[in-house]
């Protein structure tokens, strides 16, 4: 399900990455470097990613000039699968990435 991103922030010093879609979080979920948030609703409302350029494969300059941002989170029984598509701006050319995160429950 896609998700509209309502808020990003990119802190470069200490190289953190966060987007929420603005819903209230109930609850977090911290595994290794990525926080997941979840809403009242019980769906993915935000996401946090520690040593952001390192996990997403981009530079903090990249980072700091995101243009787009989209979340689809996909639910299933003993998982939840999070697709995240960026689209930054460099020397007037955009550039494309994505991100493809699965957490598994036991």
């Amino acid at each position: 399900m896609a998700r509209q991103i309502k808020k990003i922030d990119y802190d470069p010093e200490n190289d953190i990455f966060f987007i929420s879609n603005g819903d209230k979080v109930k609850a977090s979920l911290d595994i290794g470097d990525f926080i997941l948030d979840v809403s009242h609703d019980n769906f993915v409302c935000g996401l946090e990613i520690m040593d952001a350029s390192e996990n997403l494969g981009v530079s903090r300059e990249l980072l700091k000039n995101i243009q787009n941002i989209k979340m689809s989170v996909t639910y299933k029984t003993n998982h939840v699968h999070v697709l995240l598509l960026m689209t930054f701006k460099k020397k007037d050319k955009d550039i494309h990435a994505f991100l493809n995160f699965t957490e598994e429950s036991a």
